[in-house]
């Protein structure tokens, strides 16, 4: 659908950040939620996510159904792709066909620490359920494991600052370490997000149906 026409309903200043925000777009790392049953950690998770421009997100309901929590992500998930799986085997085999390598994260201060890594090809995070973290079969099927190290006596960080932490210093790796055309979104990337971005505006979203209703 065209967005042009549709623009005259926009303010120029709301056109302008939804640009700028989606320039600093990025889907070369990419998070995983594998069964969290607390929608508060997915919520809290979302909105952090948003907030260091990545864009899309893959849910593995399993035995819990995905449901955001509006008061926690503040609308921060009306801006994501939201991909939702019923099996992890599943979202992997689409991750990977997407070219995604599978970091799964890990309480164990054996496995390597995030910061220390590198990510030499797109990268997507993995994150479990609260009390027993990611499934045997994840595991299994992750490309590798890695930890978010602890100065304290807890044992683990919750879910969501988990997600938060990574989030950053993912964002700090793709400006520090990598190309803009490398972790950027491609040109018909950015602007197929940001039509998508547009025509979800309730302003525009009515003059849309009022379109279809009058043919």
């Amino acid at each position: 659908m065209k967005i042009n026409r549709y623009l005259q309903y926009l303010t120029s200043r709301r056109y302008r950040r939804f640009s700028r925000v989606a320039r600093q777009r990025s889907r070369y790392f990419t998070f995983v939620f594998e069964n969290l049953f607390d929608m508060h950690n997915i919520s809290a998770g979302l909105r952090s996510i948003e907030a260091f421009g990545f864009q899309d997100v893959h849910i593995v309901e399993g035995k819990n159904s995905f449901q955001v929590n509006r008061d926690i992500t503040r609308g921060a998930h009306q801006w994501l792709t939201i991909h939702q799986h019923d099996m992890v085997d599943e979202c992997f085999r689409d991750l990977r066909q997407k070219g995604y390598r599978i970091l799964a994260a890990d309480p164990d201060p054996g496995k390597p620490p995030l910061h220390e890594m590198k990510f030499s090809q797109p990268t997507a995070f993995l994150f479990g359920e609260e009390l027993y973290g990611i499934s045997p079969r994840a595991k299994e099927m992750a490309d590798d494991i890695f930890y978010l190290p602890i100065a304290g006596f807890v044992e683990s960080f919750n879910v969501s600052v988990s997600v938060a932490l990574t989030a950053y210093t993912a964002r700090l790796y793709a400006q520090s370490s990598l190309r803009d055309d490398e972790w950027r979104l491609t040109e018909p990337e950015y602007e197929e997000l940001l039509s998508q971005w547009i025509l979800k505006q309730p302003v525009i979203q009515k003059i849309i149906e009022k379109e279809k209703r009058h043919g």
